[in-house]
């Protein structure tokens, strides 16, 4: 099917993941391991490190839901968990050790949504929040340290939700939803027919827009993104509109005076089900993985031409990274999806008892 990459599609059967204790679970030294959160059966929340042995190393219990998780860029074995739209906690997690090291809470009138990056140095943890008393989207500094607010920046738009460094190190990328929320209504979207959608891009040394782009169709709002070693940033997108419209799904952008759509046919963006979710580049393959929870699809999609090549079916499944160059993929039925080879889709897979993955997925180093 494909020029210049032959995919094989299938997986392993499941196998059941060790539940013991932490302590009984230590990782081996400098092993790879991945960060999300999750509920159980009794919708309990955590937050838990895994490795791809099966081997759960920690877990810790977290006050609500959990979505997206960012890597310490100077402290192995620690990841901040960021809360679910529109809770309003983020937590500093040292995973070798089972133990929350700061609880950290957003500001009066503020909420989380869900998403957060570190500076290059790991000095400054760059967070997107709602500004629900004043109706705007806002782009939080805290110092690493205490991680007490040194500034905020305005994001461009309603919605900031998940954001990224650019290969410069002084440029943030937002994708902006474009719907306005308030957590006296915790999920009801507020604006549906006046939403407004935006990737922009912030300069963090001067906290001013330096360039913003929009869709012409105002109901696509943009979530979530990744941003290529070279600088491109794919993005994808959830519809607000119709059930029954056909659109398209995914957006890039590297240098272009517009957004540009992926390239797929009816069909694809038919099956993906007006919605995706984790977005994770592979720079090094230029490949592109796109999870689609409601579709029960990741989908594959080539980084230089945006073309869609495959995809796979995984019921649920939401949370993407990277380990090795490997894509590894999460479910909310405690699947773990591990690529084997960079240049297949064959995958191996585990079955975690009793968790349901959240949304997203990162990789840090063990300890």
């Amino acid at each position: 099917m494909f020029n210049r990459r032959q995919f094989i599609i299938g997986a392993s059967a499941a196998v059941g993941a060790a539940t013991l204790p932490w302590w009984l679970n230590r990782a081996q030294v400098n092993e790879p391991w991945l960060i999300s959160a999750y509920s159980n059966k009794k919708k309990k929340h955590f937050a838990a490190a895994f490795n791809l042995q099966g081997d759960l190393i920690s877990q810790v219990s977290l006050p609500a839901r959990g979505h997206g998780a960012w890597a310490h860029p100077n402290k192995p074995g620690h990841g901040i968990i960021f809360a679910r739209r529109p809770g309003t906690f983020m937590m500093e997690i040292d995973f070798s050790q089972g133990e929350i090291r700061h609880h950290i809470r957003s500001a009066k009138n503020h909420h989380s949504y869900g998403h957060g990056v570190f500076s290059q140095d790991g000095k400054i943890l760059f967070t997107t929040e709602n500004d629900f008393e004043l109706g705007r989207g806002v782009i939080v500094l805290r110092d690493t340290e205490n991680y007490q607010v040194i500034d905020s920046f305005d994001a461009g738009g309603l919605g900031p939700h998940e954001c990224r460094l650019m290969p410069d190190g002084q440029t943030l990328v937002i994708a902006n939803g474009g719907i306005k929320t308030h957590p006296n209504w915790p999920r009801k979207k507020l604006n549906l027919d006046t939403m407004a959608p935006s990737l922009t891009y912030l300069d963090l040394k001067t906290g001013q827009i330096i360039d913003q782009f929009k869709l012409d169709n105002h109901h696509l709002s943009i979530r979530h993104l990744d941003v290529s070693d070279q600088g491109k940033v794919i993005a994808g997108l959830q519809y607000q509109g119709q059930k029954t419209d056909q659109v398209p799904l995914a957006i890039s952008h590297h240098g272009e005076t517009s957004l540009q759509y992926l390239l797929a046919n009816d069909k694809v963006w038919r099956s993906m089900n007006q919605y995706t979710a984790s977005i994770c580049i592979n720079s090094q393959a230029e490949l592109v993985a796109i999870s689609c929870p409601r579709g029960d699809l990741v989908t594959f999609w080539d980084l230089k031409s945006n073309r869609f090549l495959d995809s796979i079916h995984l019921r649920d499944g939401a949370g993407l990274s990277l380990v090795d160059q490997h894509f590894v993929a999460t479910n909310g039925k405690g699947i773990v999806n591990h690529q084997r080879q960079s240049d297949s889709l064959q995958m191996n897979t585990l079955k975690f008892n009793d968790i349901r993955w959240d949304n997203h997925l990162t990789t840090l180093q063990g300890v």
